[in-house]
């Protein structure tokens, strides 16, 4: 899925996000990875993009 600059694979045991102009990625598992869906879930909710959640939640500091 491709969302505002950023491209996340949910590839079922883990998550890939991606900042696709810089290449920048940070990949999740298990544990990580559930509480990343249900707290994304949470943000959708509430109509925050994707890059604010990233910012809010502190994920954007993953990025390498």
């Amino acid at each position: 899925m491709t969302i505002g600059g950023y491209r996340m694979t949910d590839r079922g045991f883990a998550i890939e996000v991606e900042e696709y102009e810089a290449g920048w990625s940070f990949l999740l598992q298990g544990d990580d990875a559930d509480c990343f869906r249900d707290e994304w879930g949470k943000a959708k909710d509430y109509g925050s993009s994707f890059g604010e959640f990233l910012r809010d939640h502190e994920y954007n500091t993953l990025f390498q």
